[in-house]
């Protein structure tokens, strides 16, 4: 490929990523949550135990904005803040409602997403995943039966779920 032909990642990417998150917004949304509370319930679900900010940090996600997200999360019994060992600290865990929150959420947005890359056969589909992964330097194999969010642009929620944030 010659560097006529080829195009920016970002300008390939970016409209698949903008689909990827209006559907991600609208599973949530008919859900009851919004993606960012779906994407907090869903790191709470993968990593029991987290603190909020370490839920914060993974997904490049405000610590003030999250604190609210909780207190909606826990006033719908979907989590519920744990004291910790040394009580300024609270760990967050995911009650049965909120894994059952995040499977449906998930179901849907697999589902939006295999709708939104039908074009491509099933193995482009899974090479697509694979290359993600890849690029991101992140083992291929699925991630246990739950998922993610951000507040850049361009970055879907928990990308990064290695990233610690100043804040």
């Amino acid at each position: 490929m010659t560097s006529l032909e080829r195009r920016d990642l970002l300008e390939l990417i970016g409209p698949l990523y903008r689909g990827l998150r209006r559907a991600e917004e609208r599973c949530a949304r008919e859900a009851g949550l919004s993606m960012w509370q779906y994407a907090v319930l869903s790191v709470a679900a993968r990593d029991d135990g987290l603190s909020q900010t370490e839920i914060a940090d993974r997904l490049a996600y405000s610590r003030n904005r999250i604190v609210n997200d909780l207190d909606l999360l826990e006033a719908r019994g979907l989590a519920e803040r744990r004291a910790g060992a040394d009580r300024r600290r609270y760990s967050i865990a995911v009650t049965p409602a909120g894994r059952d929150a995040v499977a449906g959420i998930r179901a849907a947005i697999w589902s939006a997403e295999d709708a939104l890359l039908s074009h491509l056969p099933a193995a482009g589909r899974e090479s697509l995943q694979e290359l993600l992964h890849q690029a991101l330097g992140r083992p291929s194999a699925p991630e246990p039966a739950l998922a993610q969010a951000s507040e850049t642009p361009g970055r879907h929620p928990a990308a990064r779920p290695d990233r610690t944030t100043e804040g």
